[in-house]
């Protein structure tokens, strides 16, 4: 039996959705698998369609009160798939056992004496996003340890303090403990962050870092509302691809046979993937190019719009010059006329004698 803690202090990083599906998918290869809820939120209680309120045996029994975990295991839809419960009540764990020696090896201690490596294949432990008492008993139990984290920069700055915590628990109490792999979730290849974050962590990991990369897809997060894995709700999803790639190479990683025409399908889908990558840098390619030309084609356009309209104001410039050359022309024209007009002399007799002569409505008025 191998036991797997499925671990990252920070949260919303893929950490249950991980769990359940890789548990899904070593079930569906066959193995027997085991989870446990160590998250008060108890998502993953939901996710395998449970109700964390209607449960009344929980992890939180097997902790405090030292139930075996034979009582608290529970069948799930899915064949070869079982889980042990959570709820919110196991947020007080950690004060309740404060004081309690030997509290980090309490999950150990129940695994060992229910003889789970009878039973079960795998045991994967779906632990909380922080570093206490229920992330330490799961390292302390653990084989194995997968993490889970974004592409993104915020998700390294916690990797250290994690990495500190591991190496104390194999000095201390779990010597046989390993970092089976890094896995990158929510993975948008199309961003240059995306492939500036991994190769950091390759950098800092090298071969822990999988090759099997878990891209974003909506079918991912809409499977917990349904309270089934992505292989049951989506099986032909992208979703359901990564994740059965993943568990295929989990599964070399830890020491498993795996049936070579898996292999080979993996290989095919994978080849299939790359070229779905290739393709959207074609269309971005095409995206860009266009854009360019848009470009080209606006700046050639306000260019003319500028020729025209420079044209036009020299145009109007012009108007305005020759307009006003005709106006001097036509003054010129009526000073020469006015000089060549022959002027009438005022003392001829005839001009005199019409001015003596009274008008006509005078004379008129005079005889009546």
């Amino acid at each position: 039996m191998k036991r797997i803690a499925v671990i990252n202090q920070k949260g919303g990083v893929g950490k249950t959705t991980t769990t359940v599906n890789l548990g899904a998918a070593l079930a569906f290869h066959g193995q027997r698998a085991l989870l446990l809820d160590l998250d008060p939120q108890a998502n993953m209680t939901v996710h395998v369609d449970k109700r964390p309120d209607l449960e009344s045996n929980t992890l939180t029994n097997l902790l405090i009160d030292d139930t075996p975990l034979g009582e608290l295991v529970q069948k799930t839809a899915m064949d070869n798939l079982f889980v042990v419960p959570s709820d919110t009540s196991l947020a007080g764990v950690e004060q309740v056992l404060a004081n309690r020696i030997g509290r980090e090896t309490i999950l150990r201690r129940a695994l060992d004496k229910a003889k789970a490596e009878d039973d079960y294949d795998f045991v994967l432990f779906d632990c909380p996003p922080s570093l206490g008492v229920l992330s330490a008993n799961a390292l302390v139990a653990a084989d194995y340890v997968v993490i889970p984290m974004q592409a993104e920069y915020l998700s390294l700055q916690g990797m250290a303090k994690l990495l500190e915590v591991i190496d104390l628990v194999q000095s201390q109490l779990n010597p046989n403990l390993q970092i089976a792999c890094v896995l990158p979730c929510m993975l948008d290849s199309r961003t240059n962050l995306s492939a500036e974050v991994l190769s950091e962590i390759e950098e800092h990991f090298g071969p822990l870092l999988t090759e099997a990369r878990i891209r974003n897809n909506v079918k991912l997060a809409e499977a917990p509302s349904f309270g089934r894995s992505i292989f049951e709700h989506a099986p032909d999803s992208n979703g359901a691809k990564d994740y059965a790639a993943f568990a295929l190479e989990f599964m070399q990683k830890v020491g498993l046979e795996v049936d070579p025409a898996l292999l080979a399908d993996d290989e095919e889908e994978e080849y299939e993937y790359e070229e779905e990558e290739d393709d959207e840098v074609e269309v971005e390619g095409v995206e860009e190019d266009a854009a360019d030309d848009d470009e080209d084609v606006t700046e050639e356009v306000v260019a003319e719009d500028e020729d025209v309209a420079e044209d036009d104001e020299d145009t109007s410039e012009a108007d305005i010059e020759a307009d006003e050359v005709m106006e001097d022309e036509v003054a010129e024209a009526e000073v020469v006329q006015a000089k060549e007009a022959p002027e009438e002399p005022l003392d001829d007799p005839e001009l005199i004698e019409r001015a003596d002569e009274p008008p006509a409505s005078a004379e008129a008025e005079a005889e009546i």
